[in-house]
């Protein structure tokens, strides 16, 4: 007489030889098949998908290599995965298509840290007859294709813009250290930086510090020009240590204006 334990042992080595032969259970072979269906269904549908999105791309005013990219592309793969969870989890080899890509948005950031201009891609998606790229566009709302145009156009203007400006910054903030440094050859002429505060955040801005053997100091900040740097801070370190009547002596010996 078999006993249950035997049953229970018997249906394990039965399960146990049906996937190491790939010989399925009905309801496996149907997870499979719902998986190969699905997969062909998806990229039929992502395939549609992103025909209307390059549509929308050149009504707006895109160029395909200048503005966008479209790598979508579909193909067939066979491989082992996984089907199920926990104890009904499975392994087969299985065919079945798979898509890759879709259209992406070419924009331009300036990057500090290289100083230089570099190109990114952005995926874009479609809602309606619009498109929405939350990377280029201040709010993450879907825009008509020639508005995202304009604005994909003013986010690389920036770029060059920031770009400009940095290599700017960047020589008369050398020019203005040489300069110092060749009125006051004792003095130590370093960079530093400094901030405003807003409302919300902090703005930083580089300064150039003039410091003396003394322990005085000024720093100045640079203008939008060369020569047209101007007085931000300074630190009289010999008036620091005065006492209050020494102080008023000398406020009392200065010239009237």
């Amino acid at each position: 007489m078999i006993e249950t334990k035997d049953i229970i042992m018997i249906k394990e080595n039965n399960m146990q030889l049906e996937l190491d032969f790939q010989i399925l259970t009905l309801e496996q072979r149907n997870r499979v098949n719902n998986f190969i269906k699905n997969s062909k269904d998806n990229a039929i549908k992502n395939a549609q998908s992103q025909d209307r999105i390059e549509a929308l791309l050149i009504q707006g005013g895109f160029i395909e290599g200048v503005h966008y990219v479209n790598d979508f592309e579909t193909k067939t793969v066979t491989e082992n995965r996984s089907f199920g969870y926990g104890e009904s989890q499975f392994h087969n080899e299985v065919t079945y298509v798979q898509n890759t890509g879709g259209c992406k948005i070419k924009y331009q950031i300036y990057d500090s840290s290289k100083n230089e201009i570099i190109t990114r891609f952005a995926s874009v998606f479609n809602n309606s007859d619009k498109l929405e790229c939350s990377s280029i566009t201040d709010q993450y709302r879907s825009y008509k294709p020639t508005s995202l145009f304009t604005k994909l156009l003013q986010y690389n203007e920036k770029a060059e813009y920031n770009f400009n400006s940095a290599n700017k910054e960047k020589m008369i903030l050398e020019y203005t250290v040489n300069k110092y440094k060749s009125f006051y050859s004792d003095a130590e002429v370093s960079i530093g930086s400094d901030y405003n505060r807003n409302k919300n955040n902090y703005t930083s801005f580089p300064i150039v510090i003039v410091s003396f053997k003394s322990g005085s100091y000024i720093s100045l900040r640079l203008g939008s020009e060369i020569n047209k740097e101007y007085l931000h801070k300074k630190f009289n370190a010999v008036a620091s240590q005065m006492t209050t009547a020494e102080t008023l002596n000398m406020f009392n010996l200065q010239k009237a204006k």
